[in-house]
């Protein structure tokens, strides 16, 4: 298949687009119009599977190139290029294979490539991509096909034959392949016909009307036949939390119902607790579903699923911190996955349910073993012969192993059981099999604490384990003070062999070591499942009956095709907020066709309705009236949590660290494919300093995030910072516009960067970009910036600043430890006789605000410098 070729091909998808990358020379790799006049828009409405699969290739083809050619810009400081220490033959003396083993040198600042990346063997250290592309045989494409558990070393197929063994030193990860490979084999066509997953073809308008459905009615109850707000009332939800929980619980439960649900979750408007309480309904519900949640990445989900964890727990208190039906799977590290989330978390799962399921030492040995302990004493008498053989002649009292022996298997049985009924759907244990595991244990219990009793010269545990039932006792046996007690243990001990055999028979659990086997029961038995979009991949052959994705605005169209294509999807819930951001899109060619619009987005273009979560419980009012009204028109009510006076917060002293503020600072924008602004970088550390040592004399912990649009200005606060961890008491966060995105924190710098005289901004103007800049703070967002520049960018920044002006917001930074000079910006609409524009009555209210025409002093005329009122 030729280079920019999307078509389908007779290959496995896998193979086909490995194939179609090595075609791929480094010069079409860094060619921005490769795929230009290939690449078409995606449209709005399909009217078929072929055309809607087909719609995608292309553009993720040329969005894969965009990746790659971003990586090699990169170059020669790229932190995944690793030395290679040796490259031979898979098979040694075979000539025509292309699979060879690599060892990478250890390198600290470097990783190794993972399984999948497509990677860049070059002959000497890696240099300016231009210089490689005119040179071809310095270097080749590689496919990582498997690494060792250390990671140095691993198995790639090359892209051409490598001829001498170890004639390339370095390698270099060019592109993340997993992910795309599996949005590639959800657009492979045939494949989809065999999947016939209804979802998608609703989707691609083989089996959609030209309408969609609106909310469904509101259902009288839910679940368990209890009213539904008496059900809901416990959770505090407001109305319109309610009416999308009981929408999408109602659509679910109803054949015909619209296919998918869709609720509109603007910033702080609880979305993640409404998520929790619609999968809490559905554990709940007689008309049981496995039910699928994602979201795009390992740290939004796993967020989901904690708060499902401890609602859970909240308001079912009963279950005991038993989550067997919740299963949640993916990066460990990028989840930091805590103690809660481990309780749920599939691999401490399978690790605690192989000790469970172990044939030599598992729950069905256990069983037995107490039942061949309780019922056979000539077994006992045995066991006791062997110990006494293994004390090499050692007195060894028959009582003495015989409770020791007792004890042994009673706690391997109840530790057994408990991380059963801790890691196993009761569902899955059967009601009958869970009632008798209860009261085995109870038995167990009270018959442990009976033969501990202490009687003066008798034996009761030797009579009770090693007398057989026909043996009569005689008066040293069956003494008047322990004959009672001998019978009641005798008694129990029947009722518990009676149970203990009923549980062998009837208990159908696995008895394995296999992690495999373990791994795939959990995911069978799960009615929960939480993961990534792309991790979704993973459940390929599971039935699933519901999909809810959260963030789904952030998603690609294409992307959502992962989990929708999992058999037995009847509905989806797609919640998300497409006044954030979208997905990112290198490609400027892909991005002009739409490969970035999500599902979310096309599906309310075209009418769907969407559920408006409108009550917002994070911000400050005076941070939220912005947004509210420059993104979401109104729409949004502050919650009462909010308006009340203790949610404010007086971190530092003066009207400029009050919870809104726009600070002015004149500095200056370095050039570069990324900018940074030195001056704010001095304000932020200024800042941050007081910050610390305010925080430190009250001994208040407080959350910070420093957000900034452009990289080089992270990296510089990042290095001028250090260790974080250092600024204690003030947990600091220091991130890009975009890796705060789902986040919030009690303190909020934003550094805007821009400063220059044509009033140019960049993507700084994109206004969802700005709306999830200012809508990350609880309770103080303080906006540095140059208001000259941002007023002349004609974008929401210069309403921003005007906005500020006109509520009394704006400061000047005087560079005196954060001091205002109490100074309006150029507003346009001064007094008579100002020719700069600017209008006194927007003056620090403490200062006498007589009538009067703003005057300058000469050396600072046409700046932002302090200001004195004309008398």
């Amino acid at each position: 298949m030729g280079k920019g070729n999307g078509g389908r091909s007779a290959t496995k998808p896998d193979d086909e687009l490995v194939n179609l990358i090595f075609s791929w020379s480094l010069q079409d790799v860094l060619n921005q119009d490769l795929f230009r006049d290939k690449v078409n828009t995606i449209p709005d409405r399909f009217f078929g599977l072929e055309g809607y699969l087909d719609s995608f290739r292309i553009p993720l083809l040329e969005e894969m190139r965009a990746e790659m050619s971003s990586n090699l810009e990169s170059l020669p400081s790229h932190s995944s290029t690793v030395s290679i220490r040796s490259l031979a033959p898979k098979i040694m003396g075979t000539k025509n294979s292309m699979l060879y083993r690599v060892t990478v040198a250890r390198r600290r600042e470097a990783r190794s490539p993972f399984v999948g990346d497509i990677i860049m063997l070059t002959d000497a250290t890696p240099r300016r991509p231009s210089e490689l592309a005119r040179n071809g045989g310095s270097y080749c494409l590689a496919h990582v096909k498997n690494a060792s558990d250390d990671e140095f070393n691993f198995e790639i197929r090359a892209s051409k034959k490598i001829e001498v063994a170890n004639s390339y030193a370095f390698a270099v990860s060019l592109l993340s392949f997993i992910p795309y490979v599996r949005i590639w084999r959800c657009l492979d066509y045939d494949a989809a016909v065999k999947r016939s997953a209804g979802l998608v073809k609703f989707v691609a308008g083989d089996a959609m009307s030209t309408s969609f459905h609106g909310s469904s009615p509101r259902p009288e109850t839910v679940g368990t036949g209890a009213k539904a707000p008496a059900i809901l009332s416990a959770f505090k939800l407001n109305d319109s939390q309610t009416d999308a929980v009981l929408s999408c619980v109602s659509a679910t439960q109803r054949n015909g119902a619209g296919k998918f649900s869709l609720i509109w979750g603007p910033p702080g408007t609880g979305k993640t607790k409404t998520i929790s309480v619609i999968l809490l309904l559905l554990l709940t519900s007689r008309n049981k579903c496995r039910v699928l949640t994602c979201a795009p990445t390992n740290t939004a989900i796993s967020q989901v699923a904690a708060r499902v964890v401890s609602l859970r727990k909240q308001h079912s208190p009963a279950d005991g911190g038993r989550h067997g039906d919740l299963l949640l799977f993916g990066n460990r590290e990028r989840m930091s996955i805590d103690s809660d989330l481990s309780e749920i978390f599939l691999d401490t799962r399978v690790k605690e349910l192989k000790k469970c399921f172990s044939p030599a030492t598992g729950w069905r040995q256990c069983l037995v073993s107490l039942e061949s302990f309780l019922g056979q004493p000539k077994t006992v008498s045995f066991q006791y012969y062997k110990a006494c053989l293994q004390k090499d002649g050692t007195n060894l009292l028959e009582s003495s192993f015989v409770r020791s022996r007792f004890h042994q298997i009673f706690q391997m049985l109840n530790n057994c059981f408990t991380t059963i009924m801790s890691h196993v759907p009761r569902a899955i244990v059967l009601e009958k099999n869970y009632k008798n595991i209860v009261s085995l244990i109870k038995m167990l219990e009270d018959f442990s604490k009976l033969l501990d009793r202490k009687i003066p010269g008798n034996d009761i545990a030797v009579d009770v384990f090693m007398t057989t039932s026909d043996t009569k006792c005689d008066d040293s046996a069956c003494a008047v003070g322990n004959s009672e007690l001998v019978e009641k243990l005798m008694r129990q001990k029947a009722a518990i062999v009676g149970v203990t055999g009923t549980l062998i028979r009837d208990l159908e659990l696995p008895v394995t070591r296999s992690y495999f086997r373990i791994k795939e029961f959990c995911l069978v038995s799960a009615s929960l499942i939480f993961c990534t979009v792309s991790g979704s991949a993973k459940l390929n052959g599971q039935k699933m009956d519901l999909l809810l994705i959260d963030e789904a605005a952030q998603l690609k169209e294409c992307e959502s095709l992962v989990p929708l294509q999992l058999s037995g999807l009847k509905h989806a819930v797609l919640i998300g907020d497409e006044c954030q951001l979208p997905a990112t899109v290198k490609s400027k060619v892909a991005d002009t066709a739409l490969l970035g619009r999500s599902l979310f987005e096309r599906l309310s273009l075209l009418g769907q309705k969407k559920h408006l979560l409108n009550i917002q419980y994070r911000m400050h009012p005076s941070i939220s009236i912005f947004p509210n009204l420059s993104f979401y028109n109104k729409k949004i009510l502050d919650g009462p949590n909010v308006t009340q006076e203790r949610h404010g917060r007086s971190y530092l002293q003066g009207a400029m660290f009050g919870p809104y503020s726009f600070i002015h600072i004149d500095g200056r924008e370095h050039p570069g494919r990324s900018k940074r602004n030195m001056a704010e970088l001095t304000v932020i550390m200024e800042i941050l300093h007081n910050l610390k040592e305010a925080c430190r004399s009250t001994r208040q912990g407080v959350s910070v995030g420093v957000i900034c649009p452009y990289a080089a200005q992270v990296e510089a606060i990042q290095r001028e910072i250090g260790d974080a961890k250092a600024m204690h008491p003030l947990a600091l966060r220091v991130n890009s516009v975009d890796g705060f995105q789902g986040s919030e924190e009690d303190v909020i710098i934003l550094s805007t960067v821009r400063s220059n005289s044509a009033g140019s901004i960049g993507f700084l103007s994109n206004l969802r970009r700005a709306n999830v800049a200012l809508t990350r703070a609880r309770h103080c967002l303080w906006i540095l910036g140059n208001a000259t520049t941002l007023r002349g960018s004609g974008s929401i920044w210069g309403e921003l600043v005007r906005d500020a002006v006109d509520r009394r917001c704006f400061f000047d930074w005087d560079g005196g430890a954060g001091v205002s000079s109490s100074v309006p910006p150029p507003c346009g609409a001064g007094p008579t006789g100002c020719e700069h524009g600017w209008n006194a009555a927007m003056v620090d209210p403490d200062v006498d605000l007589r009538p009067a025409c703003c005057v300058y002093e000469a050396d600072i005329c046409g700046s932002l410098g302090s200001l004195r009122l004309a008398k």
